[in-house]
């Protein structure tokens, strides 16, 4: 790691050095094994795991462990739920793109939101480095701290990261690149959990979005605005809402709570067929008791938290946020 990226030292968004040490978490999706701790940027509120990885250990969360091989993460109810899903998430972007042109789906998972989009009528590009379904996996080269896009300056329309922002390395590296790539009033969409929320600060350790070693950044709204002001960008809108991942995130860290930090209802959903290996990636296993448990506690704990979460985003308290930016000339 070069001398200047020192991301568990001082603050990459605000530059500060007074990161206090939250908590310490472990793997509890995937069983990578080891133990982190969140540190905090006492001034911005910005979060950064600690011991930080390097490119090599960050590959290896990702490369044959965290897809299937047709890339999907979860059982096929829920990959055909998270294809709707897929439609609903471009309907900001689609009110404020003046026309369909070229969008890059940045981190583009099983490909349900650049199938959406194509359908609308988007030239869809789908990267994804560690993803079967990427159509364009090759043109991204991702070494230490840095991500180079194999795209002329000015290419795209529309670059969008669906919760993906948090999983890079150097955040303000990659932001330089999308900037670069995109044509000038371009949008970049960057969707994101809200370290700064109630729910964030309530659950704490049982934080379903915490995710560790995955999750390398937790951004609040302000300071990932704050980060890619810094890059050329000015924000269009922000959004709090999301029905696709806010209200079951509430209930797992509730139920995190109650039967123990293990999310088991979220490691039960997973696809069964996610590859395995000796070394302890993707051993973390849910225990029956604990599924029954969250099961049992659903017709309670469901309709609570479904609730809460509309009560909660009249006050801009979801704990996931969407920046739409828009790159200044």
């Amino acid at each position: 790691m070069s001398a200047d990226f020192l991301p568990t030292q001082r603050c990459m968004v605000c530059g500060c050095q007074d990161l206090t040490n939250l908590y310490p978490v472990t793997d509890t999706n995937q069983g990578v094994p080891g133990k982190w701790d969140i540190l905090q940027c006492m001034r911005c509120g910005t979060g950064v795991l600690s011991p930080y990885p390097d490119q090599k250990e960050i590959a290896r969360f990702y490369r044959d462990y965290f897809y299937t091989d047709d890339a999907k993460r979860f059982r096929g109810w829920m990959e055909a739920l998270r294809e709707k899903f897929g439609h609903l998430r471009g309907i900001t972007l689609n009110a404020l793109a003046p026309a369909r042109g070229k969008l890059m789906d940045f981190g583009s998972g099983a490909g349900h939101f650049a199938a959406a989009q194509a359908k609308l009528g988007w030239d869809v590009v789908a990267l994804d480095p560690y993803s079967s379904a990427s159509n364009a996996a090759q043109n991204a080269r991702v070494s230490e701290n840095h991500i180079e896009l194999l795209y002329p300056d000015n290419s795209f329309d529309a670059i969008t990261l669906w919760y993906v922002i948090e999983h890079l390395q150097n955040p303000a590296q990659a932001l330089e690149e999308f900037y670069r790539v995109l044509k000038p009033n371009g949008i970049l969409v960057l969707a994101q959990q809200d370290f700064g929320s109630l729910q964030a600060r309530m659950f704490g350790q049982n934080w379903l979005f915490l995710d560790p070693p995955r999750h390398l950044w937790q951004f609040t709204a302000s300071s990932l605005e704050a980060l890619a002001a810094q890059k050329g960008f000015a924000l269009k809108t922000v959004s709090w809402a999301t029905l696709e991942m806010s209200p079951f995130c509430m209930l797992q860290s509730a139920l995190n709570v109650i039967v123990g930090n293990n999310n088991d209802l979220f490691k039960f959903l997973k696809n069964n067929k996610l590859p395995k290996d000796s070394k302890g990636y993707n051993s973390a296993r849910a225990r029956p008791w604990a599924v029954l448990a969250s099961v049992a506690l659903l017709p309670v704990l469901g309709p609570l938290t479904l609730l809460a979460y509309f009560v909660l985003l009249a006050f801009k308290q979801g704990d996931i946020f969407t920046l739409y930016l828009e790159k200044r000339p």
